[in-house]
């Protein structure tokens, strides 16, 4: 398995942890993006990745203290396929910090 699909299951399972928005759209792009990671599935990254932007534009997206936001940050993550440098620079790790979860189990591999 590759480093790409090691992390995004390590996404995939925090966003499971802590439950996925209630907006159709976070469950369906998250749904997609599972598909994609898990089960192989092809979807349209670039299309998807730019949707969710849409939505984070649309969303006060930057107010990452918003739990709806942050989760939706996280979901925009899993729709890079490339995913090395959001790994390198804790991205997604400072999104779970802001959601609550402490820096050591947030940094902590799953």
């Amino acid at each position: 398995m590759n480093e790409n699909y090691k992390y995004a299951a390590h996404m995939i399972s925090w966003l499971e942890k802590l439950g996925v928005p209630e907006i159709p759209f976070a469950k369906s792009a998250f749904s997609q993006l599972k598909g994609y990671w898990v089960e192989h599935k092809y979807i349209n990254l670039e299309q998807l990745k730019d949707d969710l932007w849409s939505w984070v534009d649309s969303n006060d997206g930057y107010n990452i203290s918003d739990p709806e936001v942050a989760k939706m940050r996280i979901i925009l993550c899993l729709a890079y396929e490339d995913n090395r440098e959001l790994e390198d620079v804790g991205y997604f790790e400072d999104l779970l910090v802001n959601l609550g979860i402490s820096h050591e189990n947030a940094y902590k591999r799953t």
